[in-house]
């Protein structure tokens, strides 16, 4: 039995950088991470909010150092090429007005290797397969089929997609959003924009929004380019992943143009039915963080900040409770992180109901409901001057019906 401060599961972005604010607290950490780094992953643009999370925990240097491309903003294009563009640096005021476009096998590396350098015991290979909340105890097999027990004063399932502790206690529920697929690759050789929103990420309307596709440009030449749409959607059209991407690609005029020179350097994948949702965040000695608790839908680039946002909450709350503080995990983390959610899920409902992009095309929009929403669509979404942070659906049910 081998026994530490905190037990990490998953060396994510959400796992590494709760294991950097711990350790500069001067708790032992050990990382268990089934696979080995770097290795792929989608959710490719990050938002302005995960900046400052990063710079707080002494991390946005060895970031801005990577030379990733920087990302300014979004811009929404529909069906006729019509456009409307939202930049970061209009806010309401927040620090950060940009952020970055990474690949995530080169940024969540990055972060893992950066906690190892403050000290974290990170092992690769290791599925955790049993779970003693009582005794806050771990069972794992390496893969070469051995069992090791951990026992850990806190444990911290920072497993994203894996969701180790949502499915060993049963805490999963279904999502309310429909299911939807991605169906991505990554392309060279497409046309980018001027100097100046090159870095800016293009959301791109198809089929009267049936579908949706994203467009994120890399430092290095190539582009991500993902659809999103209903599982029954792609499914009647009888197509292969690949058939499916170059039909959308040469349908929509905006793509057609912009990718006619571009060559696929990956192959077509897909992920399934990605939406998840949660019991509870927490419990005696263990508390969820990132994808393992919530996860959304791509549209708003939400995952990474949800995940940092969530991480950096939690390990400060377990700081607190490992020096023997009073701390109330419902309203400090799950109330708290729920107001973000909530607010993202609104924005998610409204942009698939077709309201968001009324209000987005709108040419009555004043200038504080423009900052207002690149504040949101930056990740400030705690910030309670912003007029959308609280009764968002109402509000977005007002503007709506108001835009024109």
């Amino acid at each position: 039995m081998e026994k530490c401060d905190i037990l990490i599961i998953g060396g994510g972005p959400s796992g590494s950088v709760a294991a950097c604010k711990l350790l500069k607290n001067g708790f032992n950490v050990i990382v268990l991470e089934k696979l080995d780094f770097p290795r792929f992953v989608i959710g490719e643009s990050l938002l302005p909010r995960c900046n400052q999370i990063l710079e707080d925990n002494e991390l946005l240097e060895i970031i801005h150092s990577q030379n990733y491309m920087v990302k300014g903003g979004a811009i929404f294009v529909d069906e006729n090429k019509q456009e409307q563009c939202i930049d970061f640096k209009k806010n309401l005021g927040q620090k950060w007005g940009t952020s970055f476009q990474v690949k995530r096998e080169e940024f969540d590396n990055v972060l893992l290797q950066s906690a190892k350098k403050f000290g974290a015991d990170v092992r690769h290979g290791y599925e955790v397969i049993y779970y003693n909340n009582e005794k806050n105890q771990l069972t794992t097999k390496d893969r070469e089929g051995n069992l090791k027990k951990f026992e850990a004063k806190f444990v911290l399932d920072a497993s994203g997609y894996g969701r180790v502790l949502p499915k060993l206690l049963d805490l999963d529920i279904p999502s309310d959003l429909r299911l939807r697929n991605a169906i991505f690759t990554r392309v060279k050789g497409e046309s980018r924009r001027e100097k100046d929103f090159e870095g800016f990420i293009d959301i791109v309307i198809y089929d009267n929004n049936q579908a949706w596709l994203w467009v994120i440009p890399f430092s290095d030449g190539t582009t991500s380019c993902g659809i999103v749409c209903e599982e029954e959607y792609f499914k009647k059209t009888g197509l292969s992943q690949e058939e499916f991407w170059d039909k959308i690609i040469n349908e929509h005029k905006y793509l057609k143009e912009k990718f006619k020179d571009a060559k696929k350097i990956s192959p077509v994948g897909i992920i399934s039915g990605y939406s998840a949702a949660i019991k509870k965040m927490y419990g005696k000695g263990y508390a969820l963080s990132g994808n393992a608790t919530e996860f959304l839908d791509p549209v708003f680039s939400s995952g990474v900040t949800l995940a940092l946002e969530s991480s950096n909450k939690v390990a400060e709350l377990i700081i607190k409770e490992l020096r023997g503080e009073k701390v109330d995990w419902q309203k400090d983390y799950e109330d708290y992180m729920m107001i973000g959610i909530n607010v993202f899920r609104e924005f998610v409902y409204a942009w698939y109901d077709g309201k968001l992009q009324k209000i987005f095309y709108s040419k009555n929009k004043s200038k504080i409901i423009k900052d207002s929403i690149s504040s949101i669509l930056s990740g400030y979404v705690w910030d309670e001057n912003n007029y959308f942070v609280k009764d968002t659906r109402k509000k977005i049910d007002v503007l709506a019906s108001i835009a024109n």
